[in-house]
């Protein structure tokens, strides 16, 4: 009798110890919660859709990275971007990672991570209206902002608008790109102020516009968690900071990433390293 019972004990002393052991690591042992990541699935090569409504794209990839970095599964949360925010705040969402710009605004109601995308600010300019102007991208910002009588349009709520009015310059506000360009087109405004994607803007109009290259501000985009939720945001700024290193996110995935971004901006020779570093002042 007392053999089978000693027996019985190590066997019930092997069985906690191995529900021990299976308490740590990953999710799928530990249980804990997938992380819900918020993000607008229409943005390529960012953040879309594959043809069996799979999300995929760079952020996506992030994310799924920062999950296995955690030990969590990750959940993606298709949102449109206007309500992304509103996500974190009602508990939808854990964490967005959906090329957020950070701005004093937005710091007001989430908190920000440190940076992993960068956007440069870029002016769409008429060709004719460079030529009368000498526009080159040694000209200083000063001088670009202060030609007079120049005709700026903007997309409202964007710095298509904001970057000219702090050089004091008034700005027509439109609600899509795509009238705008339209607008630098055909010469019935002068300059269209935007990001990186002014590059493929100047690509669909080679022969009417030009890019000045000349402005010094740029953008950082940013994970953002629920105000407060300190925890998960050191966790995304421990990751981040993983990404740049060697063997880290953006160090093995540039073969991957360099044609999306070569066919995203429209130019051959700006891969996955344009949008990840600021640049160069």
């Amino acid at each position: 009798m007392k053999k089978i019972t000693g027996v019985f004990v190590s066997i019930l002393m092997a069985v906690l110890i191995l529900a021990g052991c299976s308490g740590q690591g990953g999710s799928a042992q530990s249980g804990e919660a997938p992380l819900k990541v918020a993000m607008d699935l229409k943005f390529p090569p960012f953040t879309e859709m594959d043809e069996n409504g799979n999300p995929k794209g760079i952020e996506v990839d992030i994310a799924k990275a920062f999950g296995d970095y955690l030990g969590r599964e990750v959940e993606i949360i298709n949102t449109d971007f206007s309500m992304l925010i509103p996500a974190l705040e009602t508990g939808e969402a854990d964490i967005i990672i959906c090329d957020m710009t950070v701005n004093e605004e937005r710091k007001e109601v989430v908190d920000f991570s440190e940076p992993y995308l960068y956007g440069r600010t870029l002016a769409l300019v008429g060709k004719d209206f460079a030529v009368r102007n000498n526009v080159t991208d040694e000209m200083k910002p000063e001088d670009f902002f202060a030609i007079k009588d120049a005709r700026y349009v903007g997309l409202a709520g964007t710095i298509s608008v904001s970057v000219p009015q702090s050089y004091g310059i008034p700005v027509e506000e439109i609600t899509d790109v795509a009238s705008g360009l339209m607008e630098i087109n055909n010469g019935t405004a002068d300059v269209f102020v935007g990001a990186n994607t002014i590059i493929g803007n100047h690509d669909a109009y080679p022969d009417t516009t030009e890019i000045y290259w000349g402005i010094k501000e740029y953008s950082q985009s940013a994970m953002a968690v629920k105000k407060g939720n300190t925890e998960l945001l050191d966790q995304a700024n421990a990751f981040v900071k993983t990404m740049y290193e060697d063997g880290g996110f953006y160090k093995t995935a540039g073969d991957k990433y360099d044609e999306a971004i070569h066919n995203y901006l429209k130019d051959d020779s700006l891969g996955l390293d344009f949008i990840i570093y600021p640049p160069k002042q």
